[in-house]
């Protein structure tokens, strides 16, 4: 299927299409990777040394790709309304509709925050400030922000430098998913609290 228009009409229209649960790498864009949806998920939860009583935040949550995985106090959020139903409905997991720019929760709400194969759809980068910003706003612990993309093959993906990153006090290293470790890197900030 093709999809058209902005990004958020696009995973929109990703969200409304017919399936199930053994669709999630379609719905959450995952269709031309090879990586392991279980594997990405037991990687973060390491690097954010994510224990069971921990609240976690997915900025981005999608239909849940990822969050089906998560074994702690998980909540999403994702920027379409029909992804966040999925996610709910196949995973039973919390998510909530909300732009990652203006994230409906309390200072220090969660204990860590991730984002992961996001970035690349935000519109620009006053959006990308605002949503990091808001990221450590609710955070306690750690954010960490993965695949982001150096280069791409479509004009409409926002592209990063990790000195971007590294200006805000994050952490850099290279990509984990295949085929695109070095187009793409990871990040993480450690908040003092």
């Amino acid at each position: 299927m093709e999809y058209a228009g902005t990004w958020k009409e696009i995973w929109t229209q990703k969200g409304l299409m017919e399936g199930t649960k053994e669709d999630i790498r379609v719905y959450d864009g995952w269709e031309k990777s090879t990586a392991d949806m279980g594997e990405t998920a037991a990687r973060i939860s390491s690097v954010l040394k994510i224990e069971k009583n921990d609240s976690v935040l997915e900025v981005g949550c999608g239909a849940g790709g990822l969050a089906q995985f998560m074994d702690c106090n998980y909540i999403g959020i994702d920027f379409s309304k029909p992804l966040v139903e999925k996610c709910m409905y196949f995973y039973r997991k919390s998510a909530i509709w909300s732009e990652a720019d203006h994230l409906p929760f309390r200072d220090n709400y969660f204990d860590k925050v991730f984002s992961w194969g996001v970035f690349l759809y935000f519109p620009d980068k006053p959006y990308f400030k605002r949503s990091v910003a808001e990221m450590e706003r609710v955070c306690k612990d750690a954010v960490f922000i993965g695949e982001l993309p150096k280069v791409s093959h479509d004009i409409k993906h926002q592209l990063y430098t990790e000195d971007e990153f590294k200006i805000l006090g994050y952490e850099t290293w290279g990509g984990w998913s295949e085929p695109y470790c070095g187009e793409r890197f990871n990040a993480m900030k450690k908040l003092k609290r």
